[in-house]
């Protein structure tokens, strides 16, 4: 008898034993999750009454008196034609949104043009707002622990790095513990390459070269030093499975541009985990939607289903991902990950580890405890005292992403 694979943490012991062919004699209940669609309520807060109680002793004359209550009239009345207004905007918007994801869905528009413009809106959202006071900081501080871990086990001193879609340039300071001697930056927004020179000017003690692209492809600028030692992609090769055109060119570009020997890294949406979670939606659902308070998926049909369980392609199964003070709606691609794996074999890359965070994070964090700084250990830890993410922000993390790494192992022509 074959050994079975391990349980993932996100899948029910009933949904395993079922999968992999074995009946569970338990009875009671199951112990599957129960699974709760929580739409996002798009709706904007009342604003509060902000004028102040008129004190039924105070004195003064009647034209002041007038005065002071027209003020206050004038105020709600501005109040509520704001509170409209913004209300009017906020449903012109949403419509405009779903129009974009119909036509890329319907493949009338690249999905380029609504991702520029997101990442785009989204920096100048973020360079206004507080980020300790996000409500996802626990899932960023999260996301940062698991890249900080895949930066440091894949890469050396010295090496040359290229990361593809770098928005910010949030990974500089982890290369920069690293010790690498280039970063080379690419990402589509113009905007995040704008916010990224900025981190980098205002940097201190970061004793290599950051060279910042705005672009799609791969360009062999004279300063790049190509081969590089490292390709990675972190949070957006999803949108590459737009098109099996779009995925090839660019994991051949991925490989043009690492040397033989080096890695290919980076961070994905687990088709595994959406798979199971489309697995659980009753087949007459023409829209399967999943999610909670932080974050939702919906897809825009139900061809999986109609294709009794299995996506009818691998490229081009779109949905779209609302993240909880960061991602609006915006459409993106399931990666599966055996497509990627035979891609990847073809222009000359083999896998080394494929691993869900939540299994990645728990077979890091022993040798990182000493490593991270105090304010880094306490944005890790749980209400329990241990180290991790909890609650909703668990399965918006920990459940939905997997790492992935690829050493190339020869050369191959186009």
């Amino acid at each position: 008898m074959s050994q079975r694979p391990d349980k993932p943490a996100w899948m029910s012991q009933e949904d395993y034993d079922r999968q992999y062919g074995i009946t569970s004699t338990a009875s009671g209940t199951t112990t599957a999750d129960a699974e709760n669609t929580i739409a996002h309520d798009t709706t904007i807060p009342k604003n509060n009454d902000t004028g102040s109680n008129e004190d039924s002793n105070s004195t003064g004359s009647p034209d002041s008196t007038n005065n002071r209550v027209n003020k206050r009239k004038h105020s709600r009345y501005d109040q509520d034609e704001r509170k409209n207004n913004l209300e009017k905007q906020k449903i012109r918007d949403d419509q405009f949104k779903q129009h974009e994801i119909e036509l890329t869905a319907n493949k009338t528009l690249n999905v380029n043009q609504i991702v520029r413009q997101h990442y785009n809106e989204r920096t100048a959202i973020a360079s206004k707002s507080q980020r300790n006071l996000s409500p996802i900081i626990k899932l960023r501080n999260f996301n940062n622990a698991i890249k900080y871990m895949l930066i440091d086990k894949y890469t050396k001193r010295g090496d040359v790095v290229l990361e593809l879609g770098c928005g910010k340039g949030g990974d500089l300071r982890k290369y920069g513990n690293a010790g690498i001697s280039q970063f080379i930056g690419i990402d589509i927004s113009n905007a995040s390459i704008q916010e990224a020179h900025k981190r980098y000017r205002s940097m201190r003690n970061l004793d290599y070269q950051v060279i910042l692209i705005t672009g799609i492809a791969v360009e062999p600028f004279p300063q790049c030093r190509f081969p590089c030692d490292v390709v990675s992609t972190q949070f957006c090769l999803h949108y590459a499975f737009e098109s099996e055109e779009k995925a090839r060119r660019t994991l051949l570009n991925v490989s043009k541009s690492l040397r033989v020997g080096g890695h290919f890294f980076g961070t994905i949406p687990d088709s595994e985990f959406i798979r199971y979670k489309l697995n659980k939606i009753k087949k007459d659902v023409e829209k399967p939607t999943w999610g909670n308070g932080i974050y939702k998926v919906t897809f825009e049909n139900n061809e999986y289903a109609k294709n009794n369980n299995e996506f009818p392609t691998p490229y081009g199964q779109m949905y779209t991902f609302w993240l909880e003070d960061a991602i609006d709606n915006v459409p993106e691609y399931v990666v599966p990950f055996e497509t990627l794996r035979s891609l990847a074999d073809e222009y000359g890359m083999t896998l080394e580890l494929q691993m869900p965070f939540n299994k990645f994070f728990a077979q890091e964090i022993p040798q990182w405890f000493s490593r991270f700084s105090p304010k880094m250990r306490e944005g890790l830890q749980r209400s329990d005292g241990r180290f991790g993410i909890e609650g909703d922000l668990k399965e918006a993390a920990a459940y939905f992403y997997t790492m992935f790494c690829f050493r190339k192992v020869k050369d191959v022509s186009e």
